[in-house]
């Protein structure tokens, strides 16, 4: 009995793309490379700077940070700019937070 598929394959340039052995690549390698094509993070799907979004490049630097032992930060790295322009704007009262409490003396009689 032949296979039905209940949807039309994909049919671009990644179909069929072999490794540099000759081997034929995996079906997730392809959606990787698919994903990386049109700037999505490979995680999550939303829009990348790189490879990955934002939180997911942020958690790939701790993960390597972590593996590779290392204990100083590399301050001036990408990631760590991006973050903090992203709290900067969040402070800054365009994301959408809470305004700040104000802190009021106390008046003893």
């Amino acid at each position: 009995m032949k296979a039905t598929w209940s949807r039309k394959k994909i049919r671009d340039k990644f179909t069929g793309m072999t490794k540099s052995d000759g081997a034929p690549m995996s079906r997730q390698q392809i959606h990787m490379l698919r994903k990386k094509a049109r700037g999505i993070c490979l995680t999550c799907g939303k829009p990348a700077i790189g490879v990955y979004c934002l939180e997911h490049t942020i958690k790939a630097r701790e993960r390597m940070r972590v593996r590779l032992n290392y204990h100083r930060r590399l301050r001036g790295a990408p990631s760590y700019v991006l973050e903090a322009k992203e709290k900067s704007h969040v402070r800054s009262g365009r994301g959408g937070s809470k305004p700040g409490r104000t802190l009021r003396s106390k008046v003893h009689a």
